[in-house]
Parts: structure tokens; sequence; C-alpha cells
């Protein structure tokens, strides 16, 4: 897992691809602490030699069939399931309180993003297409399932050409337009030619609420 790009958006970039750090980023609205996130996606990925990844899922999503789906889950909810749920046994004393903090504040940061995610498979993308709601922030992850590395680039969303090898999954943000319009990400090298993933923004679409936000409307 070598292969890591920064790239810059109107929103801020980022890359899950160990065992680089995640490049200097920016939120529209803060600035969050990347040293900190940073701490929690290595934890997520490394502790107990499986990370939360292992029953979690990569990015928090809930989809290996063991944990929850958990992107945006707050420090004390994370605090009590390590300390009560038998299934977190694994990762219990692995961590000091520092770095359950820094776990806490991953997974909120995962929380903020719509995640969104295809598979390369025999060179075409699948799912190809997605729409997504203008202003949304969107963790994109795209996983190279060929065993040879492939080369992708999406000159409209301003990502410049980067690297996949096989077997390797990435990933980067990027903030949708408050336009519509449609968004493309190239297979560059793939066998099959003109293979695409297409980000429709539009205003039709869905809105992501974020984890939190519909247990507030039903409190209301």
């Amino acid at each position: 897992m070598r292969s890591v790009i920064t790239v810059f958006t109107a929103f801020f970039a980022f890359s899950i691809v160990l065992p680089k750090a995640i490049p200097a980023a920016r939120a529209a609205d803060e600035q969050p602490d990347m040293k900190l996130l940073e701490k929690g996606r290595i934890a997520w990925l490394t502790v107990a030699g499986i990370g939360c990844a292992g029953c979690h899922g990569r990015f928090g999503e809930g989809d290996v069939g063991v944990g929850p789906y958990n992107r945006g889950v707050e420090l004390s909810k994370v605090q009590a399931a390590i300390a009560t749920v038998d299934q977190m046994r694994v990762v219990r004393g692995k961590l000091d309180p520092q770095e359950i903090e820094a776990v806490a504040a991953y997974v909120a940061w995962l929380g903020r993003h719509q995640l969104v995610k295809t598979l390369v498979k025999r060179d075409r993308f699948d799912p190809n297409a997605v729409d997504i709601h203008p202003g949304t922030p969107v963790q994109l992850a795209i996983n190279n399932s060929g065993v040879s590395p492939r080369k992708f680039a999406a000159p409209n969303m301003n990502v410049a050409e980067f690297e996949i090898p096989g077997r390797t999954v990435h990933d980067f943000v990027w903030r949708a337009p408050e336009q519509e319009g449609t968004y493309t990400l190239r297979c560059i090298d793939c066998g099959a030619q003109g293979q695409e993933f297409t980000i429709n923004v539009r205003r039709g679409a869905k809105p992501y609420a974020g984890p939190e936000k519909p247990e507030r409307k039903e409190a209301r």
C-alpha cells in the first residue's frame, strides 16, 4: 500500500492508505485536528491486529456482519462500548484514554461525510453512478479488486491522476458543488475503454442528514 495522493478540493482532501499520514486538510466551517484524526484512523485500522475495522468495516459502515454502523458515534458511546460490550474485549486494554478519544474523533469525522463506495471489477465500476444532493461532503471509496494497479483521474472534480494498487481500497473526500451537474471519475488504463464512475449532483437526490440528525427530528 504505497500509493497516496493529496487531493485539493473545495472541501478538503483525505486518503486512507497505510502507512502514510492523512494530508493537511480544511473543512469549509472548521479546521479539524488532523493529528488527532490520523491517530484515530491508525488505531481504527490496526488495534489488536484487526482494528475496529475488522468488525465495523473499514469506513465504519458496519458491512462485515459483526459490529454495527458507527459513523458519527460520539465519544461517550465509544467509551461505553469498549467498556461493556462483550465482543469489544478484543480491544479492551489495548487503547489508552487518549487513543479512545482519537478513535471517537475519527468516527465523528466519518459521520460528517456521505460514504459512496464503488468496486472496480474486470475494469468496470459497480455501481457506476450515484446521485448526490448539492453541497454534500462525500467520502468516495474505490476498491480495485483486480490484481493489477489501475490509474484514475477526475479533472472536473479537481482530482489529479492517481494509482490504486491491486487488491487495494483508496478513498478521498470531495464536496459536491452547490450547482447541479455531472462529475466523472475515469479509469484511465482499464481494458474496457471509457470506463467511468458518474456522480450526478441533483437537487432531487436525498440529502445526507448524518447519523444523528434523524434521531433529533423524531424527538421533536
